[in-house]
């Protein structure tokens, strides 16, 4: 708990400077993917808190995923990805869980949740079109998942997409614009369905920074994104405009 506690201290003062990253380590967002993509050869980890509302499964009290006690919390996730054609992504990260192990007092956060992502862009964008991904998140089964509560479909964060994204420019300035359907199979996603989408700005001489707002399906998030040095890129957003959750990752390009 102590260790969670320091994780999550550190990545609020580094959100401080303002900053997104999208928890699956893929691009997007702050929750919702988006039809952009990283350059060819890069690659990235990283770390990002998860607060209990942005948890799959939180405000349901009758499924089990990332409860104790019955009890939502918040964790940390870690993840690792790379873009090896600039078509495609690859993603891999788990989520600690709460668990009490036998011949011990309290719970600790001991067990992963784990999952792969993956999402590819048939068509990028053009002039008078956008681009358009396909992609999906905690896909694959597993014996272990169907254990702990997730779906026979899929991982507690078991989504399938399509995303188009298409950017403008406003006197400088960069206005990107994000509208996708989501669906899921299980219910610990399940309220994040449907249509989703959000808007990104880029400010005139300072690209690199980027404000966010979004729609889940479920709640309205706001959040910013920023590159610093080349390397580190750093989140942090609001879930519902209440809740805090954010991330930082170090990003290189391998070509």
């Amino acid at each position: 708990m102590i260790r969670l506690t320091v994780i999550a201290a550190i990545l609020s003062l580094v959100s401080f400077f303002a900053s997104a990253q999208l928890y699956t380590g893929m691009s997007g967002l702050i929750h919702v993917p988006s039809a952009e993509m990283f350059e060819a050869g890069e690659a990235q980890i990283g770390a990002y808190y998860m607060n209990r509302h942005f948890l799959p499964g939180s405000g349901n009290p009758e499924l089990k995923g990332f409860k104790y006690d019955g009890k939502g919390y918040d964790t940390v996730d870690f993840y690792a990805s790379i873009t090896p054609f600039s078509w495609i992504q690859i993603g891999y990260a788990f989520t600690l869980e709460k668990h009490l192990i036998e011949g011990y007092d309290k719970p600790g956060y001991n067990m992963k949740d784990r999952y792969i992502s993956l999402k590819v862009q048939p068509l990028g964008e053009g002039k008078w079109y956008p681009a358009v991904a396909l992609g999906a998140n905690d896909f694959l089964s597993s014996a272990t998942k169907r254990h702990t509560g997730a779906s026979e479909t899929g991982g507690y964060f078991c989504n399938f997409y399509i995303a188009l994204t298409k950017h403008f420019d406003l006197r400088g300035s960069e206005l990107g614009v994000n509208l996708d359907y989501r669906y899921s199979p299980n219910e610990y996603f399940r309220k994040w369905n449907g249509v989703v989408g959000g808007v990104a700005w880029r400010p005139r001489g300072f690209r690199k920074l980027r404000v966010m707002a979004e729609w889940t399906g479920h709640e309205v998030n706001i959040g910013a994104d920023i590159l610093l040095w080349r390397h580190l890129f750093i989140q942090t957003a609001m879930v519902g405009c209440r809740y805090f959750t954010g991330g930082i990752s170090y990003r290189v390009n391998l070509f």
